[in-house]
């Protein structure tokens, strides 16, 4: 731009139906940095929704688009977004590789659709300091349970797993917690192995089953292979 090298194209700048500048904000920056007056191509009133498929340079994660959104916490909430969709979308198969794709607008549209899961990041955060377990998979899982019960029905189960003081042998959340500090502990000298989030929401609903069935537990498991559990309702 100072050399008077700019050339117009059509990559310009662009301005939603809202008036937000959705396109070019880089190219707008350094305009302002280069002090200097160009011509390019803006386009005006384009869908508000595209910005999260615009093209920009940098590729935008889930994370900075829930930001420009104005989302606190973008990390965490876009990860438990990502793994609140997998759950409803591929219960079935593996969270790696292609199968653990989801895009940018996907993710909006799971937010859009699960508002209330942003109620549930604080609780993550609980969960992955008191138990070991991912936080993102600690809150997609918390709210998982929390959309096909009544809150109240869900406090002893939370506080089971938060505390897990009097609890008796046997007890799902006693084994869930007992389960996920033995698994902290011994991936944290794996340097090679990585946390499976799937794994971790796959114990986490198998737990909460048994727990609202009543049901006595002498082994946790949940097999890679197995599909995701369907939620019981306490």
């Amino acid at each position: 731009m100072k050399r008077g090298d700019w050339k117009v194209t059509h990559q310009g700048v662009a301005v939603d139906t809202n008036g937000v500048l959705v396109d070019g904000q880089h190219r707008l920056a350094a305009v302002i940095e280069a002090g200097v007056s160009v011509e390019m191509t803006v386009f005006m009133d384009v869908p508000a929704d595209t910005f999260d498929v615009l093209d920009t340079g940098k590729k935008r994660n889930a994370a900075d688009v829930l930001a420009i959104e104005g989302e606190k916490s973008t990390m965490q909430l876009a990860s438990m977004v990502r793994t609140v969709w997998l759950y409803d979308n591929r219960p079935d198969l593996t969270w790696a590789g292609g199968n653990a794709s989801v895009t940018n607008h996907q993710i909006l549209e799971t937010l859009e659709r699960n508002p209330k899961i942003r109620d549930f990041v604080v609780l993550g955060d609980q969960l992955s300091q008191e138990v070991g377990m991912i936080k993102s998979a600690a809150g997609a899982a918390s709210y998982l349970v929390s959309r096909v019960n009544l809150p109240n029905k869900l406090q002893p189960w939370f506080d089971g797993v938060i505390d897990g003081a009097g609890l008796k042998r046997g007890d799902a959340r006693l084994k869930f917690r007992n389960l996920m500090l033995n698994m902290a502990r011994r991936q944290a000298g794996e340097v090679r192995r990585r946390r499976d989030t799937r794994e971790h929401v796959g114990l986490y609903l198998t737990a909460f089953n048994a727990w609202a069935a009543k049901e006595p537990v002498s082994r946790l498991q949940y097999s890679a292979r197995s599909p995701m559990p369907a939620i019981a309702k306490v």
